[in-house]
Protein backbone atom coordinates (compact mmCIF):
# COMPACT_ATOMS: atom_id res chain seq x y z
CA UNK A 1 0.00 0.00 0.00
CA UNK A 2 1.46 3.28 -0.78
CA UNK A 3 1.35 6.01 2.04
CA UNK A 4 0.15 9.42 1.62
CA UNK A 5 3.01 11.75 1.20
CA UNK A 6 3.38 14.13 4.33
CA UNK A 7 4.96 17.46 4.02
CA UNK A 8 5.81 17.87 7.89
CA UNK A 9 7.61 14.39 7.93
CA UNK A 10 9.94 15.78 5.02
CA UNK A 11 13.64 16.85 5.43
CA UNK A 12 12.59 19.87 2.98
CA UNK A 13 9.19 21.05 4.41
CA UNK A 14 9.31 24.52 6.41
CA UNK A 15 7.35 26.91 7.89
CA UNK A 16 7.64 30.10 6.70
CA UNK A 17 6.57 33.60 8.58
CA UNK A 18 4.65 34.59 6.01
CA UNK A 19 0.80 34.78 6.36
CA UNK A 20 -0.66 34.32 2.71
CA UNK A 21 1.94 31.70 1.83
CA UNK A 22 2.69 29.88 5.38
CA UNK A 23 4.43 26.72 4.02
CA UNK A 24 7.41 26.06 1.68
CA UNK A 25 9.09 23.26 -0.17
CA UNK A 26 12.80 23.92 -0.15
CA UNK A 27 13.84 21.19 -2.85
CA UNK A 28 11.33 23.08 -5.31
CA UNK A 29 12.28 26.17 -3.76
CA UNK A 30 8.82 27.90 -3.31
CA UNK A 31 6.00 28.76 -0.53
CA UNK A 32 2.46 28.17 -0.70
CA UNK A 33 -1.26 28.57 0.80
CA UNK A 34 -1.74 25.18 0.79
CA UNK A 35 0.74 22.37 1.56
CA UNK A 36 3.80 21.64 -0.64
CA UNK A 37 2.43 17.94 -2.00
CA UNK A 38 -0.61 19.15 -2.47
CA UNK A 39 0.66 21.64 -4.94
CA UNK A 40 2.79 19.29 -6.21
CA UNK A 41 0.25 16.99 -7.01
CA UNK A 42 -2.24 19.53 -8.42
CA UNK A 43 0.78 20.93 -11.07
CA UNK A 44 2.36 17.66 -12.09
CA UNK A 45 -0.57 15.26 -11.39
CA UNK A 46 1.94 13.21 -9.23
CA UNK A 47 3.13 12.33 -5.77
CA UNK A 48 6.46 14.57 -4.87
CA UNK A 49 8.66 12.47 -6.62
CA UNK A 50 11.84 14.53 -3.62
CA UNK A 51 9.98 13.44 -0.41
CA UNK A 52 12.44 12.15 2.04
CA UNK A 53 11.59 11.19 5.37
CA UNK A 54 13.17 13.12 8.54
CA UNK A 55 13.23 9.96 10.90
CA UNK A 56 15.30 7.86 8.23
CA UNK A 57 17.85 10.76 7.51
CA UNK A 58 18.14 11.61 11.11
CA UNK A 59 19.07 8.26 12.68
CA UNK A 60 21.29 7.46 9.91
CA UNK A 61 23.19 10.33 10.65
CA UNK A 62 23.01 9.36 14.49
CA UNK A 63 24.55 6.04 13.54
CA UNK A 64 27.73 7.34 11.96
Amino acid sequence: MVEKITCSKCVDFFITHDKFRPWGCRKFNFKSKILPSQSVSMTTGTDCAYFRDKTNTILSKRVK
